[in-house]
């Protein structure tokens, strides 16, 4: 197998003769990208595959990700096998046995991942850890944790460690003890 890192993008015309060549551009412009052990600054394409490679940005119909890192991904759909994103955006999301900052989405599922803030529409978590969710209807597989839940439909066993009960009450008794601090 050729360890080479590899970027291939096939566009429909002419490229930006101003713009990076070599193994790692800055921006790539095209109908698909495929990354292959490599990575670029700023994408954007109909579609883009990842693989063992990273991407700064991100801005497509469809991403693809397996073994590989976005620090922003913006998409109708995304999906990540065995990788990672800081922040997400797109209206259907899956992650399975991956990391994410933050989401931001339609439809979202986390299975075997792990997850900060999420925010959907319809959520499914299945044997992950969410530190924040918030969505209007969320299901929950499998054992999950769950630190911080607001949700409009809850199905599933879940028990978060604060619902919004609780983090009202949190806030109340922060906002005191930041107040009695300040007074001193």
């Amino acid at each position: 197998m050729d360890d080479t890192p590899s970027v291939t993008a096939a566009a429909n015309g002419p490229t930006d003769p101003n713009e990076p060549t070599g193994e790692r551009e800055d921006i790539a412009r095209a109908d698909r990208i495929e990354i292959s052990q490599g990575g670029i600054r700023d994408a954007r394409a109909g579609s883009i595959s990842l693989t063992e490679g990273g991407i700064t940005t991100a801005t497509a119909e469809a991403i693809d990700i397996h073994q590989g890192g976005i620090v922003q991904a913006t998409a109708s759909d995304i999906a990540v096998d065995t990788g990672g994103i800081v922040l997400a955006q797109g209206e259907t999301i899956s992650l399975d046995r991956g990391v994410l900052g933050a989401a931001i989405g339609g439809e979202l599922r986390v299975v075997q991942s792990a997850a900060n803030l999420v925010g959907a529409r319809d959520a499914i978590v299945d044997q992950s850890l969410v530190m924040t969710m918030v969505g209007a209807d969320v299901t929950i597989r499998q054992p999950s944790a769950i630190g911080v839940l607001i949700a409009g439909r809850v199905e599933g066993s879940v028990r978060p460690i604060l619902d919004w009960r609780g983090a009202l009450a949190f806030g109340a008794a922060f906002a005191v003890i930041a107040g009695i601090l300040r007074r001193r």
